[in-house]
């Protein structure tokens, strides 16, 4: 199924396509991503920077384009307060909505990246772009090295209690925002499919078999790194199945029933919200 979308119609029409051509130059009116380390900078007249809020010899990385006009990123060393004021990924994702979220999570995932994968890991050569690709070559021994995806996977498991009520599981995590009643998650191992992946991860963090796996929809997460992509999945467990947690990543793991959910849950951009949501809804939409 499609990726739920916010509700709002308008961010519905709204239409994203990433890419990295060449082509072109950046206009002064086009939409731009600044990024330093993990922050960004916020617009001063709009939800986003343009491209004349920032100094004529920045250095523009295409992003794609928004409802048909090109978005440009840059990276910076540090922050400069002069620019505006500068925002955590989750705390802009949260202002901006979609699909402005997934493109601001797509300029910290291509900035870090650049970033980070400057020289050959192979003969320690500085790598030089490839044209028209967020990749690039080494000069010297030919090594290309993709922006490679770094997939994980959520479910969102359900039971039918002993009353015959319908539950979700939720649980606490022992680092990140440890009040967040989340959803199990953890990264895909090499030569895993992300269906084996869901049956480990949950059997690893809170000891639980589970079936009916069925897959929910995807999304970007700029939040974990660069690259990370999150694959969710809706699964059963049985009636008298209850959650062990690992001690090392899980804190608490309860069983919630569906019209009860504490309010503590994830961002309402997050796919872990949208999954949570269509459990209780029934709706992919969680407006």
């Amino acid at each position: 199924m499609p990726a739920p979308s916010t509700g709002d119609p308008a961010r519905r029409s709204r239409r994203f396509v990433p890419d990295a051509g060449t082509g072109g130059t950046a206009d002064p009116a086009d939409l731009c991503l600044v990024v330093a380390g993990r922050r960004l900078l916020g617009g001063a007249h709009g939800p986003l920077p343009s491209v004349a809020d920032l100094p004529a010899e920045t250095e523009w990385v295409p992003l794609g384009s928004l409802d048909g006009a090109r978005v440009w990123a840059t990276g910076l060393p540090s922050v400069d307060e002069r620019l505006g004021d500068w925002h955590s990924w989750p705390a802009l994702a949260g202002r901006l909505g979609e699909p402005l979220a997934a493109l601001a999570g797509r300029a910290m995932q291509v900035i870090t990246w650049r970033r980070t994968h400057r020289f050959c890991g192979a003969c320690a050569t500085e790598l030089a772009d490839v044209p028209g690709e967020h990749a690039r070559r080494c000069p010297a021994c030919e090594l290309y090295v993709p922006m490679q995806l770094s997939p994980a996977v959520l479910t969102a498991i359900t039971r039918t209690s002993t009353a015959g009520r319908p539950q979700l599981l939720l649980v606490r995590h022992t680092y990140g925002p440890t009040a967040i009643w989340a959803l199990v998650a953890g990264f895909v191992e090499a030569g895993e499919t992300l269906e084996d992946a869901v049956h480990r991860e949950v059997a690893e963090e809170v000891g639980l078999d589970v079936h009916d796996v069925v897959y929910f929809g995807s999304q970007p997460w700029a939040m974990s790194g660069p690259g990370v992509v999150l694959a969710g999945f809706t699964a059963r467990a049985a009636t008298q199945a209850e959650p062990v947690v690992d001690g090392r990543e899980i804190a608490e793991a309860r069983w919630f029933d569906l019209d009860d959910l504490p309010a503590e849950l994830p961002a309402a951009y997050s796919i872990s919200r949208w999954l949570i949501e269509h459990q209780r809804t029934g709706r992919s939409d969680p407006q």
